[in-house]
């Protein structure tokens, strides 16, 4: 299971015997390299009983796919759009699902550092039949982040401002109407051209609860330029109905998160020098998520040159408290609301197992799977491991070949699903 009996004594500390085994299905194994973040991958439709699932083919064209829980079975592959992409950044174009608030799929896509794609199925709940296709900005788009709430698209992306210092801002359209029509961009965050370079958003985690769109994300850039280092992670919630940003405790920033608020919303500093070798990031994957009693959880992975840690940061009463989970791995993965705590899935140090665990506040981290991953056609990196949205009991999880992900554009690698 792990390479050192110390490291699995370790484990054990926090979690006790796992429960039953999950179902593991193959989606398709034919899937290219997409840098997804920690939400899209899947999306549950309670009304219909299935689970929709994206994933980009070869040559990076978008395909979905249906799950029937009652049937047990998967519908065939249907192709949303063809993209024929073979360049060494195709990767960044990857699909984002979500469900609208009138039951239609709808896939978001930026054509890297230049336009959005909107693409969206013809029939409520179902991903048979063509689907539209429309470009909804020309903003220098990347990494899309949709929110939906009832007819109302809150989609927020990088804005890919100036990469010779380098320099990206966080930005926000939005649709009231389904998608239909858009407004103009707005910003969101803005540190302007700092003097360490650390000027980039990257935005990890997206979530909403309530009114609050709760933005999680690190500076990256520095002296090596685009994206050559990052530091700190920061939290802060947008507001839907003042259309104003507050730090998690409820300090107002006004309408962007400016170079005088980044101190405000810092939750963890990081050293972006002290790192092991081949590493360019200290933090994996931050992402906060609101719980029943108010309270909030940041759950990340962290590394420096001699030690690598998973995180659980809960802010409550005013104040952040933090829990490391494990100690032998920074690989964290996704983190989701389970009412009066979270779940959180993370890959272990060699890559070869997938963990999910359950956490409480004040508790420990109970292990529900512990698996190896299922890795074939030469793969051995699990680059996204995300919970289904509305079924957070399930997971969609992506294989690569780390060393040939940005060239190989043959779609031969495996997508899979985690049911309970």
């Amino acid at each position: 299971m792990r390479a050192l009996a110390a490291a699995l004594l370790l484990i054990g500390i926090f979690t006790p015997v796992a429960q039953s085994a999950p179902t593991l299905d193959t989606v398709t194994t034919t899937s290219v390299y997409g840098c997804l973040r920690t939400n899209g991958a899947g999306v549950y439709d309670a009304t219909v009983n299935k689970t929709f699932v994206t994933y980009s083919g070869t040559r990076h064209d978008i395909y979905v796919k249906a799950f029937d829980h009652t049937a047990n079975t998967w519908s065939a592959a249907a192709k949303v759009a063809t993209l024929n992409l073979t360049h060494d950044n195709a990767y960044h174009d990857y699909p984002v699902l979500t469900q609208l608030g009138d039951g239609r799929l709808a896939i978001f896509r930026a054509t890297h550092t230049k336009s959005m794609q909107f693409y969206t199925a013809p029939t409520p709940r179902s991903i048979t039949g063509t689907w539209t296709a429309r470009t909804i900005s020309t903003d220098k788009n990347t990494y899309p982040e949709p929110v939906v709430t009832g007819s109302t698209i809150n989609l927020f992306y990088s804005h890919n401002t100036d990469l010779s210092h380098p320099y990206r801002t966080y930005k926000m359209i939005k649709s009231t109407d389904h998608g239909k029509t858009w407004s103009a961009p707005r910003m969101i965050i803005d540190s302007g051209r700092t003097a360490d370079k650390y000027s980039e958003v990257y935005a990890f985690g997206v979530t909403q609860r309530n009114g609050r769109i709760y933005l999680t994300w690190s500076m990256h850039g520095g002296p090596k330029g685009h994206n050559g280092g990052g530091k700190n992670i920061h939290v802060a919630y947008f507001d839907t109905a003042a259309s104003t940003l507050s730090t998690v405790g409820g300090a107002t920033l006004g309408t962007t998160v400016d170079a005088a608020d980044l101190d405000k919303t810092r939750v963890v500093t990081t050293n972006p020098t002290d790192l092991p070798a081949g590493k360019a990031l200290p933090e994996e994957n931050p992402v906060t998520v609101p719980l029943n009693d108010g309270s909030l959880v940041l759950g990340y992975g962290v590394h420096t040159s001699s030690s690598a840690k998973i995180v659980l940061a809960r802010f409550a009463g005013n104040a952040w408290t933090s829990t490391t989970v494990d100690t032998s791995t920074s690989l964290f993965k996704d983190l989701v609301a389970t009412g009066t705590g979270v779940d959180f899935s993370y890959a272990s140090a060699d890559r070869k197992r997938l963990l999910v665990k359950s956490w409480t506040p004040g508790g420990s981290a109970i292990t529900k799977h512990d698996l190896a991953v299922p890795y074939s056609a030469g793969a051995d990196t699990t680059f996204y491991a995300n919970f289904v949205e509305n079924r957070p009991s399930d997971l969609v999880a992506n294989t690569i070949d780390h060393e040939t992900r940005k060239t190989n554009h043959t779609g031969k690698w495996p997508v899979f699903t985690i049911r309970n």
